[in-house]
């Protein structure tokens, strides 16, 4: 179970958020304003804990023979889940309930985001418990009980923990794109394709090029198509002038051309079957930026989250002025 497909898509949520606040003509309504509290809270939430959660899962699994069956107490090595930094899981708690109770209401969302929280909350009252007894090295003194009584019901929350992360992702997934058509709807159509347009649509284009190159196996045709889309809507803002003079765009411009850049390295390594070397599979292990290899879906994940974070200073900025 890998966390990094999960990350791109809620990046560039945050940054939506963003950009819907920067790109307004005035302020919202309150219902406007606590909508995006709201979506912001849950964004939070799982950003904050679903990564540091999949890599303590895989840390306590790893060494196991046979992780379903659970541990047998004759391992020569062992370790506890561990736990996530405090202000990560504060994230989950107190906003994400203050967050839940804000109206109105979203049916499409908040189900998902109470079940993830609620599920967050009772996997991580399991890690704490079973971290202590593993840091303390309990298990050596109770002829390894603990390492099997407290298996089952830690395997049981993770699942149910995961499956909420699924369907929370994919309310956020499909929420986002609906906001991001409706908002370059009302920008096209009070001051045509500004900068705030190509802003909104390069990022959202730029994940459906990233999420499509993201797997093992690719569909090679679809990502092409899109990635011709792309190259054309960078083109298009060129060609329009957009942003011409202004430094800060200037750096999303270049994020978006290393984006294409890195789903074309994507696209021909896939292409030509090119495997990759132990040292290359060791770095893209070492989960370092500089270290991931042409061509790799890692490589691409680090082009796609600098757009996004390049997008998000833009907004930033022009909220501001």
């Amino acid at each position: 179970m890998s966390s990094r497909t999960r990350t791109a898509p809620l990046a560039a949520a945050i940054a939506l958020i963003s950009l819907l606040g920067a790109c307004s003509k005035g302020p919202g309504s309150v219902a406007e304003t606590q909508g995006v509290e709201k979506v912001n809270a849950y964004i939070a939430c799982f950003n904050a804990v679903e990564q540091p959660i999949h890599e303590g899962f895989q840390q306590y699994i790893g060494w196991m023979q046979d992780p379903e069956a659970g541990p047998t107490g004759n391992e020569d090595k062992v370790r506890g889940p561990g736990t996530v930094l405090s202000h990560r899981v504060e994230a989950c708690n107190a906003p994400m309930v203050a967050a839940l109770a804000m109206t109105p209401a979203e049916p499409s969302l908040d189900p998902a985001a109470r079940n993830y929280q609620k599920t967050f909350v009772d996997l991580y009252a399991l890690i704490e418990q079973a971290d202590r007894y593993y840091s303390r090295e309990d298990y050596l003194r109770d002829d390894h009980a603990g390492m099997r009584s407290q298996h089952a019901p830690l395997m049981k929350a993770y699942m149910a923990f995961f499956d909420a992360g699924t369907a929370l992702d994919a309310a956020l997934e499909k929420r986002e794109d609906e906001r991001r058509a409706e908002q370059l709807k009302e920008i096209e159509a009070s001051e045509g394709r500004s900068m705030a347009y190509y802003q909104i649509k390069i990022l959202g284009d730029g994940k459906q090029l990233t999420q499509l190159l993201n797997s093992e196996t690719p569909d090679l045709a679809a990502a092409r198509t899109q990635l011709a889309a792309f190259q054309a809507l960078l083109q298009q803002a060129q060609d329009d002038k957009i942003g011409k003079g202004d430094a800060m765009w200037g750096h999303v411009e270049r994020a978006a051309d290393a984006l294409a850049r890195d789903a074309g390295r994507r696209i021909e390594r896939v292409e030509s079957k090119k495997p990759y070397t132990r040292s290359e599979q060791m770095l893209m292990e070492s989960g370092g930026r500089i270290s991931n290899p042409q061509g790799s879906a890692e490589a691409l994940l680090v082009s796609y989250n600098d757009l996004v974070d390049m997008s998000n200073r833009l907004a930033q900025t022009s909220g501001a002025r």
